[in-house]
């Protein structure tokens, strides 16, 4: 499988899967807000949105394992790093609400978090290293 093709196969798996949960993330907000579900809906309709997170992890998983070595030595740089930005913030977060009497983070935002600081390092790397990815 060359690249191009793997590329191909991690973004008609992804940006679908991203799409789907964006909108069950925003239909479960409104359901809960509307009280239109039990609270066992609740969880199971949250359960769909957690099932089309691994499905986005692992388009990734499987794109990583189909690019050649170089590629993938930026892929997998660039999720070390957006896995450095999100525990660092989570940590350093969750020293301010406990020291600080900083206001609670939700930890929903680690994930968005990861996947900007991702594709930040995704850019940075390829630039640098100069691999188109």
């Amino acid at each position: 499988m060359t690249n191009q093709q793997a590329t191909r196969r991690y973004y008609s798996v992804l940006i679908p899967a991203m799409i789907a949960f964006v909108a069950a993330s925003f239909g479960v907000k409104m359901a809960d807000n509307a009280a239109l579900l039990p609270p066992a809906g609740l969880y199971a309709a949250a359960l769909v949105t957690v099932a089309l997170l691994l499905s986005a992890h692992w388009a990734q998983w499987r794109y990583m394992n189909e690019i050649d070595e170089f590629l993938r030595s930026i892929q997998i740089k660039a999720a070390l790093a957006g896995l450095a930005v999100v525990m660092t913030t989570a940590t350093g977060w969750g020293f301010l609400e406990f020291y600080a009497e900083a206001p609670a983070l939700s930890v929903f935002w680690l994930n968005p978090l990861f996947w900007v600081a991702y594709s930040i390092a995704v850019v940075i790397f390829s630039s640098r290293d100069g691999g188109v990815s």
